[in-house]
């Protein structure tokens, strides 16, 4: 009897303990004090000749939040911007990426940073925030929103795992690990 007891409170503490963990997490998730998650976080491969790739995920927030920006170690990339794909016909002049070599061709861009989607051109721009509804998600997806890197350092190689800082208005920062997959 006396050792059921022991090994009740031995389990029982081991539980307790288990559950003081960090909330800083390397599988790719991040949550806040104000209830602000992360999840799914993840960055496609890039060839050797890419200056660009893209990480995305799926952010929740039970009261609201907005993402306003993001940002990777130097040994990543030289800036991370939040940016959005776009039908081309609703860009306008002052939206326009110009053209520079830093596209991600894993989206079949071009110089102009528009891409072919069958019926209509596309193309990306850079935007302030990325509003979460509350007790909504938001997905940040090829073809949608997405945290775009700029002046890759080196290759992304499957299974490499990029640090990312996101800054929110209300849950401040979460840090995330995005994993590389060939997608």
């Amino acid at each position: 009897m006396k050792k059921a007891i022991l090994l009740s409170v031995a389990v029982a503490g081991a539980i307790a303990i288990a559950g003081c963990g960090s909330d800083d997490s390397t599988d790719g998730t991040g949550s806040a004090s104000g209830g602000t998650t992360v999840t799914d976080v993840w960055t496609r491969v890039t060839t050797p000749t890419q200056t660009a790739g893209a990480v995305y995920m799926t952010i929740q927030s039970p009261d609201g939040d907005t993402l306003t920006g993001a940002s990777v170690p130097s040994s990543v990339a030289a800036e991370a911007q939040l940016h959005e794909t776009t039908d081309e016909g609703s860009m306008d002049s002052t939206d326009s990426m110009g053209s520079d070599d830093s596209m991600d061709s894993t989206d079949s861009m071009d110089e102009t940073h528009s891409m072919d989607s069958g019926d209509a051109m596309m193309g990306m721009k850079e935007v302030d925030q990325i509003d979460v509804p509350a007790g909504q998600s938001v997905a940040l997806e090829p073809g949608g929103y997405h945290i775009m890197l700029i002046d890759l350092a080196k290759p992304i190689e499957e299974g490499d795992t990029i640090p990312v800082t996101l800054d929110f208005e209300q849950a401040g920062e979460i840090e995330v690990d995005a994993t590389a997959r060939a997608e």
